[in-house]
Parts: C-alpha cells; sequence; structure tokens
C-alpha cells in the first residue's frame, strides 16, 4: 500500500529547488488569444440564443393555436 505524504519536492543535492520552466511571453500571448476568441464565440452564442428564444415561443405559441384550430375544424 502507498503511503501518500504530500507533495513532491524536486532538489537539487545542493539544496537549491528546481524552478518549473516559465512560459515565454509568446505562449502567453497565445493562450490570451485562445481564450478571448473562445469567450467572444460563447457571447455571440449566448446572445443569438436571447435574441431569438422569443420568436421561437411565439412560433410555438402560434402552432400551438393553429394545430387546435385544425382540430376543431375535423369535428
Amino acid at each position: 500500500m502507498s503511503k501518500i505524504n504530500g507533495p513532491i519536492i524536486d532538489m537539487t543535492p545542493d539544496g537549491g529547488f528546481i524552478e518549473p520552466p516559465k512560459p515565454s511571453l509568446a505562449t502567453i500571448l497565445a493562450r490570451l488569444v485562445l481564450f478571448a476568441v473562445f469567450l467572444g464565440i460563447a457571447a455571440l452564442m449566448f446572445w443569438t440564443a436571447l435574441f431569438i428564444l422569443p420568436f421561437v415561443v411565439m412560433l410555438g405559441i402560434i402552432g400551438y393555436f393553429a394545430a387546435r384550430m385544425q382540430t376543431r375544424r375535423w369535428r
């Protein structure tokens, strides 16, 4: 059975710590641009759904009453 004592710290024999590699400026900018693009797409989808929703509800109500009128007509 393994014992979990916490995180593993990488240390050199002389007592210094090994620093993880830092991302370059180009990597940071690429991540920011990608995040902005995804955020823009999500905002566009949200606002499109928000503006289309009332029309879809009205079409559903009109369709419901049209179907009721058709069933009354067949009687």
